[in-house]
C-alpha cells in the first residue's frame, strides 16, 4: 500500500475555487455596511450646510433609491452580457465615490447622487456569481458571502460611529473612500465569470440533490449553464409575483431599519453609540441567520425557509410596537427586536436569489435578479420615506413599526405561495 497522498483528479481539485470567490465577495460586501445610512443620518441632520427635517433627507434617499430601481434590471442584463466580474468592478467605484462625494457634499443633489452611487453595492454581482460557481451548496455558498453585510454591520458600524464622534462625518466618509478603493478593486483579480474559466464545473464536482424535500424542484449542475427562462417567460410565472411582492416588502422594513433606527433609539433618551450597538446586534444576528437559514434551505424548500424568515421578521416589529407601548423604558425589548430583524434582515436576500436560479435559472439569472431586486430597493425608497413622513405627522414610528409587522405576515404567505411551475409561453 502505497504510503504517499493521491493526487486530487481533475473533477475533484484538492481545493474548490469557488471558496476564493466567496470570500472576495464577503470582503467586498462587509465594506458596504461601513457607511450605512443609519449611523450617518443624524449627522447630516445636524449639518450647518443643510438644516433639514427628516421627511426631506429621507425623500431624498427615496428618490435616489427610486432612479436606481429603474436601472436595476439593466445591470441585470450587464451581468448575463459581460459577466458578473464587469459589475463587481463598477461596484467598488460606484461604493468609493459614494463615500467621496458624500464627505465632500454641500448641496442636495450631492446627497443624493452619493445615495444613487451607495445602492450600486456588489451584492447583485455576487449573487449570480455564486449562483455560477454553486448548486448543490448554493443555499450555504450564498449565505457565507452574504454574512460580508451583517459582519459589516457587527464590526464596522460601531467603528464608523467611533470615528464620527473623534473626526466627524465628512473625514469618516472620506477615510471609507480610500480604504474601499485600496482594498475592493484587488480583490476583482480573484473574481473569474464561471467555473469553466478555471477548467472547473459547479461545486468542483457533479452535486448530489438526493437530500431535497423536493428533487424535482431544483435543478442539476447542467442547468447552471442552460440558458434558462427569459424575463418575459418568468413573468408568466405566479411565482415570479409572489417572490417579487416578498421583497417590496422585504425593502420596506430595510428601508426603515437602516434609516431610522439610530436616531429612533435617540428619540428615547438613548445615545448614538446605543444605537450604533444596534446595527451591531443587527449584524450578529444576521450572521447566525444568513448561514443557518442558507444551510436549511439546502435541504429543504427554499420558498418554505423564506417564509419563516418573514414571520421572524414580523415578530420583531411588533415587539418594538411594545417597547413604543411601555414607552421605551425596556431598552431589552429594543435589543430583541432587533436581534430578531437581524436574523432574517439580509438573510432573504441569499435565498430570493437562490430561488430565482431554481425556478428560472441559467445564463440569464441576473436580468431576473435584477428586476426582483429593483422591488426591494423601491420598498426601501417607500420605507426610508415613510418612516420620516410617519414621523413628521405623528412625532412617532408606532403606526410605520405596526404596518410593517402587519406586511411581513402577508409576506409569509406570499412566500408559502411559491411554487415551481411551467411558464405559459
Amino acid at each position: 500500500m502505497s504510503i504517499h497522498p493521491k493526487s486530487p483528479g481533475p473533477d475533484k481539485p484538492r481545493f474548490f475555487y469557488g471558496w476564493y470567490i466567496i470570500a472576495a465577495s464577503l470582503v467586498m460586501l462587509l465594506l458596504v455596511n461601513a457607511v450605512g445610512v443609519g449611523i450617518f443620518f443624524k449627522p447630516i441632520l445636524e449639518d450647518d450646510k443643510f438644516n433639514w427635517d427628516r421627511a426631506t433627507l429621507s425623500s431624498v434617499y427615496m428618490y435616489a433609491s427610486l432612479l436606481f430601481a429603474l436601472v436595476t434590471p439593466l445591470l441585470g442584463r450587464l451581468i448575463d452580457r459581460y459577466g458578473p466580474r464587469l459589475m463587481l468592478s463598477i461596484s467598488v467605484v460606484a461604493q468609493t465615490l459614494s463615500s467621496l462625494l458624500n464627505g465632500l457634499a454641500s448641496a442636495m443633489w450631492h446627497i443624493f447622487f452619493a445615495r444613487f452611487f451607495y445602492e450600486i453595492k456588489p451584492y447583485q454581482s455576487s449573487q449570480v456569481l455564486i449562483n455560477r460557481w454553486f448548486v448543490g451548496l448554493r443555499g450555504l455558498a450564498q449565505g457565507i458571502a452574504a454574512a460580508g453585510m451583517p459582519l459589516g454591520a457587527l464590526l464596522l458600524s460601531p467603528l464608523s460611529q467611533y470615528l464620527i464622534i473623534i473626526w466627524g462625518w465628512r473625514p469618516t466618509m472620506l477615510f471609507w473612500a480610500g480604504l474601499t478603493l485600496a482594498v475592493s478593486l484587488p480583490l476583482i483579480f480573484i473574481i473569474r465569470n464561471k467555473p469553466e474559466d478555471k477548467g472547473l464545473v459547479p461545486d468542483g464536482s457533479l452535486p448530489t440533490v438526493s437530500s431535497r424535500e423536493n428533487e424535482s424542484s431544483y435543478p442539476s449542475a447542467a442547468a447552471a449553464e442552460s440558458p434558462g427562462r427569459t424575463l418575459s417567460q418568468a413573468a408568466k410565472s405566479g411565482s415570479f409575483w409572489f417572490l417579487s411582492a416578498t421583497q417590496l416588502i422585504c425593502g420596506i422594513g430595510c428601508g426603515f431599519m437602516m434609516t431610522h433606527i439610530v436616531i429612533f433609539a435617540t428619540d428615547f433618551n438613548y445615545s448614538e453609540m446605543i444605537g450604533a450597538t444596534l446595527l451591531s446586534v443587527q449584524g450578529g444576528f444576521n450572521i447566525l441567520g444568513v448561514l443557518l437559514m442558507g444551510h436549511i434551505s439546502d435541504k429543504y424548500a427554499r420558498h418554505k425557509v423564506l417564509g419563516w424568515t418573514h414571520f421572524i421578521r414580523s415578530l420583531a416589529f411588533f415587539i418594538a410596537v411594545t417597547f413604543i407601548l411601555l414607552d421605551g423604558a425596556n431598552l431589552w425589548l429594543l435589543y430583541l427586536s432587533m436581534a430578531l430583524f437581524g436574523f432574517g434582515w439580509f438573510t432573504t436576500s441569499p435565498l430570493t436569489s437562490g430561488l430565482v436560479a431554481d425556478l428560472f435559472g441559467g445564463l440569464r439569472m441576473g436580468t431576473i435578479i435584477g428586476v426582483t431586486m429593483s422591488y426591494h430597493t423601491v420598498g426601501m425608497a417607500l420605507g426610508a420615506y415613510a418612516g420620516g413622513l410617519t414621523f413628521q405627522i405623528t412625532g412617532s414610528y408606532y403606526a410605520f413599526f405596526l404596518t410593517q409587522g402587519i406586511l411581513e405576515m402577508l409576506a409569509v404567505g406570499f412566500a408559502f405561495a411559491i411554487r415551481r411551475q411551467k411558464a405559459r409561453v
